[in-house]
């Protein structure tokens, strides 16, 4: 036990002096692990802030969610003033949450915004709508810059009035990214008269049926009253999109685990195999004074490992540590950056890469392994 460790001593002793002599074959390999690794690192992080952000678009806008928008004009034969058009839509009331609003074609003011976007509401959408509603007012003024129930005058046209504040519900984000002004239907009826967008949020109930249903027979409707087909939005295009990024990260993430480990091993191995033919005397001359061949085996093995490990998990502590920065100057938004609880850098995807960094590690210390098969008898005469 006790010469083990002296030739596990003299062994590390001579690596250490080694590198110190010829640091140009340590600085080689420990910048090649960290540029592989710092490519597929940011690949594979890349390919997880889209699936977030997939993901975050697909929550706001809700699963279960349906948007049917349609251009009603003013010379419209179904539109007489202010009153109600038929609601094709009716059915949906049985099958879960349905609302039909107008989104008027001209844009409200507050004393804080001059750019809002405005929605007039039927008297049929009050009970869904009471959550947000005040008895001081009937508009309602959606805005997350503003501090809540706070009463702010806007107008329309010759329309004015004071709204509360109100933060914009996930109902509404699936549409609205902007601040929003609702008001009563018949409120500003000079402007509804110059047409409207109506727009029907439709939320599908949990025992309903699928939403492909729903949107087929949707497009179907206006062609048999010879009507234009509507807007349908709803979060199936999400849903595949999302869908498309996991798929396309499984191919990239097999790819570069495998570009990755070969990479490593062929430069590694090449390294390794001119270090050897370097030391080739010394490597006979310990094997001849009692060090088995196993031991210098493991010694290049584990100095591979050890190198390559560094390397990576400096690189990977370096894109945790400056990760605004880096994904910021690639064009990720800042919302998509935090880090949070769903950690990229402490995922499948990175243990994956210190996995091949290792087995590439391990593969280059092979061409030693058959080297030193060799007689010793032949390398000393």
């Amino acid at each position: 036990m006790k010469s083990w460790t002296l030739i596990a001593s003299y062994l590390w002793k001579d690596t250490w002096s080694r590198w110190l002599e010829q640091p140009s074959s340590l600085l080689a390999r420990l910048f090649v692990g960290s540029l592989l690794v710092l490519v597929a690192t940011v690949i594979l992080v890349s390919l997880h802030l889209l699936e977030r952000g997939a993901q975050a678009r697909l929550e706001a806008f809700g699963l279960n969610t349906l948007v049917v928008r349609e251009l009603i004009t003013a010379n419209d034969p179904e539109l007489f003033c202010i009153a109600d058009r038929p609601d094709r839509l009716a059915p949906l009331n049985s099958e879960g949450q349905k609302l039909r609003l107008r989104q008027l074609l001209m844009r409200a003011q507050s004393e804080w915004h001059n750019d809002l976007l405005v929605m007039s509401y039927p008297s049929t959408a009050l009970p869904m709508l009471a959550p947000w509603l005040s008895t001081e007012t009937p508009l309602v003024y959606f805005t997350d810059k503003l501090p809540e129930n706070l009463l702010t005058r806007v107008s329309l046209l010759r329309q004015s009035g004071r709204a509360i504040v109100r933060r914009l519900p996930n109902f509404f984000r699936s549409v609205v990214t902007e601040n929003l002004l609702l008001v009563p239907q018949g409120w500003a009826s000079e402007v509804e008269r110059g047409g409207f967008m109506e727009t029907t949020f439709f939320q599908r109930g949990t025992a309903a049926r699928s939403m492909e249903k729903y949107i087929e027979a949707i497009a179907t409707l206006p062609a048999l009253d010879r009507r234009a087909p509507p807007q349908i939005q709803s979060a199936l295009p999400l849903l595949r999109e999302l869908e498309q990024l996991q798929e396309r990260q499984r191919q990239w993430r097999t790819v570069l685990a495998g570009v990755l480990g070969l990479v490593m091993a062929l430069v590694y191995g090449a390294i390794a195999i001119l270090e050897f033919r370097q030391n080739l005397f010394i490597g006979a001359l310990l094997r001849s004074l009692g060090t088995p061949a196993p031991f210098l085996f493991v010694r290049q093995w584990l100095e591979s490992m050890l190198i390559a490990n560094v390397a990576a998990l400096g690189t990977v502590l370096f894109l945790a540590t400056f990760h605004q920065q880096v994904f910021s100057a690639l064009g990720f938004s800042r919302s998509l950056l935090e880090v949070g609880s769903a950690n990229p850098y402490w995922n499948y995807e990175v243990a994956l890469i210190l996995i091949c960094v290792n087995a590439g590690a391990f593969l280059s210390s092979l061409p030693v392994a058959l080297g030193l098969r060799r007689p010793v008898g032949t390398i000393l005469s």
